[in-house]
């Protein structure tokens, strides 16, 4: 579930031309976050804390990869160094099994795209001083069109990236491949997939996020590491060295995500032309991404 609350601030010191966007991810009811005040005390805390670490660690990545491409932030602005449009995403997770980076980029995305902003017109001068005129506007005055027609999205929120997350399997050599091998190293082959579950995300020895635009550009590439064994093993004893992968898949990974959006891109497409915005769901006769699009998201 996804909800945008849009309100009019000062904008930042820093950044006084620019809009303000906010990001806020709650984990409380995904995976059965509720069981958590019928544990054990210690194991209830514990499971607090990893759950409070992993909600920082999906909002810092979003706001990342998503936020600084989301909209247009200067056409925020309604009036240059005194008020800025300050849109506030919160996103709450329901239920997760897996790319759950990829399902609240698709969120967010819609989110968005559903959010209306008034039209808002900045007085700064030329007012009548008269005490007699009560109806003039003074010099600092918002003037805010109440016609819900005249209401426009963000802009720059139709091409609002989306995140796709390319998990890297690999298996172990094979005992002939062991037999015939004149070194001690030992590579392993790998396999990237798309829309992975959570058993396979923890299989997985790298996941590599990447935001690609509507376009087809790549915005950013953030990698994380995986629960599987590495990708690559060398040594005299064959130890693990760690969940890696080679530079040289880099370019394969992001090629296929890269193929991932596009495909994506046209599903949502096709599902907003015909007017299912806030039910996104499957054509298994003609699927872009698989079993994530199952999923239903709650636009508000």
């Amino acid at each position: 579930m996804c909800s945008v609350k849009a309100d009019l601030v000062h904008p930042s010191p820093s950044k006084p031309n620019q809009g303000v966007l906010e990001l806020n991810v709650d984990l409380s009811l995904c995976g059965g976050g509720g069981t958590l005040e019928g544990s054990a005390g210690g194991g209830a805390q514990k499971r607090r804390r990893q759950q409070r670490e992993e909600e920082s660690q999906i909002t810092s990545l979003l706001q990342r990869l998503i936020l600084p491409h989301a909209v247009n932030h200067e056409k925020l602005v309604v009036w240059p160094g005194k008020y800025v449009w300050r849109l506030a995403i919160d996103v709450m997770v329901l239920r997760c099994d897996g790319c759950v980076l990829d399902a609240s980029s698709i969120a967010i995305r819609e989110a968005l795209q559903n959010t209306k902003l008034p039209k808002v017109q900045a007085v700064m001068g030329g007012g009548n001083d008269d005490a007699n005129n009560a109806g003039s506007a003074s010099k600092n005055d918002l003037l805010v069109d109440g016609d819900h027609q005249k209401a426009v999205s963000p802009s720059g929120a139709e091409n609002c990236p989306l995140v796709i997350t390319v998990s890297v399997l690999s298996s172990p050599p094979s005992a002939t491949d062991a037999v015939t091998s004149t070194t001690r190293s030992k590579r392993y082959k790998s396999i990237a997939i798309i829309d992975a579950r959570t058993e396979e995300e923890a299989c997985a020895s790298s996941r590599v996020c990447v935001t690609v635009d509507t376009n087809g550009m790549v915005c950013g590439v953030h990698t994380l590491g995986g629960g599987g064994a590495g990708m690559e093993e060398e040594g005299e004893e064959g130890v693990s060295g760690g969940s890696s992968m080679p530079i040289s898949m880099l370019g394969e990974v992001v090629t296929t995500a890269s193929i991932a959006a596009k495909n994506l891109y046209a599903k949502l497409d096709r599902e907003r032309q015909v007017g299912k915005v806030k039910n996104v769901s499957s054509d298994h006769n003609n699927c872009g991404y698989g079993y994530l699009l199952k999923n239903h998201f709650l636009i508000q």
